[in-house]
């Protein structure tokens, strides 16, 4: 049965409170569904904002090298920070505010179209010109958009390297050079910025001028309709029709649609995650063959053949045929001028740059054939800038995984003399590590990473340039502890002085990628025309004759 509108106030008392049951059903029911559309609605997009966030982190974790030398570390902080807020705090509202406004304004159009039947005449041109209009803002933002998260990015990146490099920027009198560059990055942000807001605004007046056009022609047609009795319409229903066209005219419809077009612009945010959620991963961290290779590396002869590495496809190679061996037990030197690829081979005997051609096996097996996880975990590293990670104590920095006991870290301290250090500090092996281990010198971080790699216990040991960072003290307490600690372990050492690697049993010297000369100290050295004859040479007629001596013994 329809019930028109006012019948309720005729009604004899008896059917009053029916009305008056009916409209609280009604309140009853929109509350319940509004509840239960804000809950599933925010649970929904923050569940999924969560989702997107931990893809991003694994992928990100598990990406090549070449990710990070192609991205600087502002960009994946922005990711991290500014997107991934944007879709935690800022995307579950204003898609809630937007399918809310949704409802509203297409019940409002509903109702005036069932009161108000002519309007139809008016809305097919302003449909056509909203639309188009729409596509035009909308294609425009999330360009402004994106170039404005890209902005970001460099200020990011800017602030993080300043902070790092503030001694040597204050040692340079460069702070004016600074700020000048952090001002040019800022204004090219703000440009994006201000022209995103400047898109919204002329948006927003084309709405408004829209709205105007709609209750105008509403309006005219109405009083016309009403004046010739065309249509038999309830003044009452009539005046509803107007109201809601009003409020959709003047603010529901012009929202909703600045809130449409939030959600697409920040959507860029969501693109943007997924971009970095799928990157393509290294190698698997477990393979069927693990199980295979239980107790490799027994083994711990290593054997180079024809190795070819480049960082990425559109640079060229950084290691290019490559080939040697490695007897168990050995300790080799490698050498060579910058870009030599010293190091290049190193991140390729972890796997960190994957084989082009060629292969490295180790023990007699291929490490290509094994998961990362048990080819890294089986060898250690000291590398040459020391890794110490801030908000851990040193307990956790030597033992991330609390595999051994306090007695296994302590006499591992012991053994690089940094026991009386540790003890020094207030909760001693609990003691917190500082931002990038600033509370030691770079020479204990050196040690506290030796300390690290003796604690493994590793058959096989990878030095790289360990010694360029510290003083003689440091780098003759370093060498005595491999010496002691290491004496049976294969030791690959990628050398800055030729003095720590003068009696090695091997020295390999690599040049522009390539194997120069392999072979033993003395017998290098008795080539008076060779690369490594060549090296010593360069040090000077007095070292000379000190390294000569030292290879001879």
């Amino acid at each position: 049965m329809l019930v028109r509108v006012g019948d309720w106030a005729v009604s004899p008392p008896d059917e009053q409170r029916g009305f008056i049951g009916f409209v609280w059903l009604l309140t009853g029911v929109v509350v319940f569904l509004s509840i239960g559309r804000a809950y599933f609605s925010f649970y929904v997009l923050i569940e999924a904002s969560q989702r997107l966030h931990h893809r991003m982190l694994q992928s990100v974790l598990r990406a090549k090298i070449e990710f990070f030398d192609t991205n600087p570390l502002g960009r994946i902080l922005n990711r991290f920070s500014a997107d991934v807020g944007i879709t935690d705090e800022t995307l579950p509202l204003t898609v809630y505010d937007f399918l809310v406004g949704v409802f509203v304004v297409l019940g409002s159009i509903a109702t005036a179209i069932a009161v108000l039947p002519f309007i139809l005449i008016i809305l097919p041109p302003l449909i056509w010109y909203f639309v188009r209009l729409r596509r035009v803002f909308v294609s425009s933002t999330r360009e402004l958009k994106r170039l404005e998260g890209m902005g970001r990015s460099p200020i990011f990146a800017m602030i993080s390297e300043s902070l790092n490099g503030i001694a040597t920027i204050r040692a340079n009198s460069k702070i004016p050079y600074f700020e000048d560059k952090f001002e040019k990055l800022h204004d090219s942000h703000t440009r994006a910025l201000f022209s995103f807001a400047a898109s919204s605004r002329w948006f927003a007046f084309h709405l408004d001028l829209l709205a105007f056009i709609l209750m105008a022609m509403a309006t005219i047609l109405a009083v016309l309709v009403q004046d010739r009795g065309w249509f038999d319409v309830d003044p009452a229903v009539l005046g509803l029709a107007l109201t809601l066209l009003i409020q959709i005219s003047t603010s529901n419809f012009p929202w909703v649609i600045r809130q449409s077009a939030e959600v697409t612009n920040q959507m860029v945010s969501v693109e943007r995650i997924i971009e970095f959620g799928s990157l393509p991963p290294e190698a698997p961290l477990k393979t069927d063959n693990d199980n295979r290779f239980e107790d490799w590396p027994s083994d711990t002869s290593i054997t180079v053949k024809n190795l070819t590495v480049r960082y990425r496809s559109n640079l060229p190679t950084c290691l290019e045929g490559v080939s040697f061996q490695v007897k168990g037990g050995q300790r080799i030197g490698v050498v060579g001028r910058t870009g030599s690829g010293k190091s290049s081979l190193v991140q390729a005997l972890f796997r960190i740059l994957e084989a082009e051609s060629g292969s490295i096996e180790i023990g007699g097996v291929d490490i290509s054939l094994l998961g990362l996880e048990k080819l890294r975990t089986s060898m250690a590293i000291i590398p040459q800038s020391p890794v110490l990670f801030s908000g851990c104590t040193v307990r956790e920095n030597l033992d991330p995984f609390d595999k051994y006991g306090e007695s296994n870290i302590r006499e591992a301290l012991d053994s690089v003399q940094m026991m009386n250090t540790i003890d020094g500090l207030p909760c001693g092996l609990d003691s917190f590590v500082a931002e990038g281990g600033s509370n030691f010198s770079i020479g204990q971080r050196q040690l506290l990473c030796l300390a690290r790699a003796i604690l493994l216990r590793s058959r096989i040991l990878v030095l790289d340039e360990p010694t360029a960072n510290v003083d003689t003290n440091t780098d003759q307490l370093l060498q005595k502890t491999l010496k002691e600690k290491f004496s049976g372990a294969t030791i690959i050492s990628v050398a800055h002085r030729l003095d720590t690697v003068i009696d090695y049993d091997r020295v390999l010297v690599l040049g522009n990628g390539k194997v120069l000369e392999f072979g033993a100290p003395k017998d290098l050295l008795s080539r008076d025309d060779g690369y490594f004859s060549s090296m010593v040479r360069s040090t000077g007629k007095s070292t000379e004759e000190l390294l000569r001596r030292r290879a001879m013994e």
